[in-house]
């Protein structure tokens, strides 16, 4: 199934921000399982997914649409499993970001993104078999 990539991130209250249940740890963290979305830009093009129980771990995401207009994402039935097969229109896409040393460095992850089902806030990084798929494809030309 193929996700819908959403250009937007529904609004959200940044006073209580909704808790995303991974459902299946980030790599390398196999004791976080809850984060937060939190809004870092008011163009809604970066976010900061923060950890509930470790608040110092965070990573840089953002929705691919501003920055990759043609990407897709086939989620593969195991994961769809694990967010209890939501509706394709529920799901989220959001691209781990590497900010590198200076803005001209950062670069998307397009091999693992990570899909939130938006319904019940479950979440998962799936790693999508398509080759030639970059870990570090530049998000700035120039």
């Amino acid at each position: 199934m193929t996700a819908q990539v959403l250009d937007v991130i529904a609004p959200v209250d940044a006073a209580e921000p909704p808790v995303l249940e991974f459902v299946t740890p980030l790599p390398g963290f196999p004791d976080e399982h809850r984060f937060v979305l939190v809004a870092v830009d008011d163009a809604g093009m970066l976010y900061s997914l923060r950890s509930v129980d470790r608040p110092e771990l965070r990573f840089l995401v953002a929705p691919p649409a501003p920055f990759f207009p043609d990407y897709s994402v086939d989620v593969d039935d195991a994961s769809l499993a694990k967010l209890g097969w939501p509706d394709p229109e529920e799901l989220l896409v959001l691209l781990v970001i590497n900010a590198g040393d200076r803005p001209g460095d950062a670069s998307a992850n397009l091999m693992a993104p990570i899909v939130v089902d938006q319904r019940s806030l479950r979440a998962v990084q799936v790693i999508l078999g398509r080759t030639g798929l970059p870990v570090r494809a530049p998000l700035f030309i120039g």
